[in-house]
């Protein structure tokens, strides 16, 4: 069986030919959402704190996508899992020494 050698110009075309695929389904998709819009905006979704028609975008897109159908599913019992530990006050000097240790580090 004979090799099958790709040239670099080969591999940059296909990359291209992806892109522009990609783009043409931005543009005819407009109002769909797509996995990386799901996960940026998915704790504004479980919020309900999302305009009707992105709402509406990001629940056709889950019930299509079941990886990130998942990620919402997985997101949302682990905020319900952490709301459920007693909440904690922290010292009135964390914040500053929190901003101090961050410059200190940044040295």
């Amino acid at each position: 069986m004979p090799a099958v050698t790709v040239g670099w110009t080969c591999v940059y075309n296909i990359l291209g030919v992806i892109t522009v695929i990609g783009l043409l389904h931005k543009l005819f998709h407009r109002g769909d959402a797509d996995c990386n819009e799901v996960r940026k905006l998915s704790s504004d979704y479980l919020e309900e704190d999302l305009a009707p028609t992105k709402r509406s975008a990001i629940q056709a897109h889950l019930s299509n996508c079941g990886p990130c159908r998942a990620f919402v599913d997985t997101l949302a019992s682990t905020i319900g899992i952490l709301s459920r530990f007693p909440k904690v006050s922290t010292p009135s000097t964390f914040h500053d020494s929190v901003m101090e240790r961050i410059k200190q580090e940044k040295k």
